[in-house]
């Protein structure tokens, strides 16, 4: 069997779908309602036209960091889906390579993003709706202050410093996904992780300076030791996928 057929890869594509439906139309609602609740919420406390502003904020951070989340977190929601043993049972003896297997059980969180980004304009459409409805001054959309957000100074430096920490956290994830054997639960055990690594690195504090000193003057050899980095977890989470059993406790090795 070949590691990769885009014929075989569709079909699996297609099941994966139609077996994963319940879970991503669960998840759409679930962002709705929280989206509504927390929008609703902020632009109703206080809301005078000096105010606005400083409600919309709220909003529109509360936003950043959901999808900043499912961004860095999307990794960990391979096996979301999957209820139980028996899933995961029906997942390894499907007709498909495990590199097909593990790219599509990866890239089911991928969808994640546009359902949350719908439930998004969904749920600022309706705070817009009820805010004409009750009366507030001056209503605007949550997409305006999350846009106006998204515009603040910063330097190009520190956005890719940000982009590769997201990217390099979002391996990690990948790895804690395959490695953990807590499906719904493994996200925990990786941060948990990397806490207690935070945690041993804040010894060196006092060598921080000098890493950052490098950095700086480095940039371009740290970004390609990043790249490295992402690029060995991805493998590191391939592997503890192809050497996941049915039976196990708590990790796959």
């Amino acid at each position: 069997m070949k590691s990769f057929s885009i014929d075989r890869f569709s079909k699996l594509a297609r099941w994966s779908l139609t077996i994963d439906k319940k879970y991503h139309v669960k998840s759409f609602f679930q962002n709705l309602i929280v989206l509504t609740l927390t929008f609703v919420f902020f632009t109703s406390i206080d809301f005078t036209v000096n105010q606005q502003d400083a409600n919309y904020l709220p909003c529109a951070i509360a936003t950043v960091v959901a999808f900043a989340v499912t961004l860095v977190l999307g990794s960990s929601f391979m096996f979301y889906s999957m209820s139980g043993k028996h899933d995961m049972q029906r997942l390894l003896m499907l007709p498909a390579s495990n590199l097909e297997k593990y790219l599509m059980r990866y890239a089911s969180w991928i969808i994640l993003v546009p359902i949350q980004l719908v439930a998004f304009f969904a749920a600022d459409l309706i705070q817009y709706v009820f805010g004409l409805v009750v009366g507030h001054e001056q209503v605007k959309l949550v997409t305006n202050a999350v846009i106006e957000t998204c515009q603040a100074d910063m330097p190009l430096s520190y956005r890719m410093t940000f982009v590769w920490l997201f990217v390099w956290l979002h391996s990690l994830y990948a790895v804690g996904a395959t490695f953990f054997r807590f499906r719904k639960h493994n996200w925990i055990a990786t941060s948990l992780v990397l806490i207690v690594v935070g945690i041993l690195l804040s010894a060196l504090a006092g060598h921080w300076q000098n890493v950052n000193m490098l950095w700086w003057n480095n940039q371009d050899y740290f970004n390609l030791l990043f790249l490295a980095l992402v690029v060995v977890n991805f493998w590191l989470s391939y592997r503890f996928f192809c050497r996941t059993q049915v039976i196990g406790k708590y990790i796959n090795v």
